[in-house]
């Protein structure tokens, strides 16, 4: 592969990386701050688009 196709590929996989790392510090904020059926599912929601992002990342270093 193309070392700046691979590159460009790495530094995504990195940013899904660093999204899904704000979702989860999102999501752990939520669940401390807040109480309720509403703030539980919103961090539950922000989890699974978290691991959603890492399983994207992952894939693209597989690539």
């Amino acid at each position: 592969m193309d070392p700046k196709v691979r590159s460009k590929i790495n530094r995504i996989a990195a940013e899904a990386n660093a999204i899904a790392r704000e979702l989860e510090d999102i999501s752990n904020g939520l669940s401390h701050e807040f109480k309720g059926i509403g703030s539980v599912k919103a961090a539950s929601g922000l989890r699974r688009s978290a691991e959603k992002y890492r399983y994207v990342s992952y894939k693209l270093r597989r690539i």
